[in-house]
Parts: C-alpha cells; structure tokens; sequence
C-alpha cells in the first residue's frame, strides 16, 4: 500500500495523519513500532483494522517527513539547507546536547561539546534528514555563527579548557517554543 494511505482529514482526529481514513493515528502506531520495539504481528494485534501494508507505508511516512524537514519544531525556524553548510564552520542550533556545533563536511556530521553527569567531551550528531528516525539526536542547525566563544576541535581526545556557561548560551533561544 502506497504512502498515500496516511490521510489528513480536518474531520477525523483534528486533522492529525492517520491511517486511511480510520481513526488510528500514524504518530501512535509509528512510536509503537520505533520506540516501543513492538513487532509487527504485536501491533497488527493491538490494531485489527489494519494491514501489513499499512505498517509500511507508516515507516514510508515517517522517513518522507524527516526527509522533506524544513523548519526546526521548536522554534519554528528554518533549518539551513545541508548544501549551505561550509567545513569547519561554527553554526547554532538545537539538539538534545547542544546549541553550537561545528560542521566536518569529510564525516558528513556536526561535533560539539557535550556535558554528561559532569564530563564535558567531545560528541558528533547528524544532519536533521540524514537520521532515518526522526526523535534521534539530529543538529536542527538554523545559522551561523561567526565568533563562537568556545574551540570545537575534529581530531584527538580534547579537553575542555573553556568557560562551562558559554556551551549554554543558546539554550533559552533555541528551545523557546516559536
């Protein structure tokens, strides 16, 4: 069944993408299978109006909406195109871990400084559509940003040497809801 059976009907659940027509929603049976870990045959069982088929054209949904992304949720803003994006370049934007991340175009991935139970290291995360799950950590990355106030380096094991505060310095803009 083609991705077309994910239908938006004003009249039928506000409008949320359901699963043709019936009044199932996609995000439920999407989350049932990707963050649950329920089978298919589970699912099927939890779910008797539906299909194999509508199980595929779920996941076929699910990577079209990461891979048409064009706006972070949060903040509404637009997300800059991958083709804009220059190596090495410092750019600010929003993840889970982080609001500043530096572009390696080589690994095709953002690293940044990440703060965990009172380590700061080195991490990497991905572009917003390359991820086939669209709730994994992906940098919704937004502009650039000229004179960053901390060293994000590619290569070794670094230490941070820098002010702790200056990692958080886009977070109230970047998670303030647009």
């Amino acid at each position: 069944m083609p991705i077309e059976c994910i239908t938006m009907d004003p009249g039928n659940l506000n409008g949320q993408p359901c699963i043709r027509s019936l009044p199932i929603k996609f995000w439920i049976v999407y989350r049932d299978l990707a963050f649950y870990g329920m089978t298919e045959a589970d699912v099927l069982k939890n779910y008797p109006e539906l299909a194999p088929d509508d199980l595929v054209a779920v996941r076929e949904y699910a990577v079209h909406l990461i891979k048409t992304r064009t706006h972070d949720e949060v903040t509404g803003r637009t997300i800059l195109p991958k083709d804009r994006l220059v190596h090495g370049e410092y750019y600010k934007g929003r993840c889970r871990h982080a609001t500043i991340a530096r572009w390696n175009e080589q690994e095709q991935q953002f690293y940044h400084w990440r703060e965990k139970m009172g380590l700061i290291y080195i991490d990497t995360i991905k572009y917003p559509t390359d991820e086939l799950e669209p709730w994994w950590d992906v940098f919704d990355v937004v502009e650039e940003l000229p004179n960053p106030k901390v060293e994000i380096p590619f290569d070794g094991d670094p230490i941070f040497d820098g002010n702790p505060d200056d990692l958080d310095e886009f977070k109230e803009e970047m998670w303030k809801r647009s």
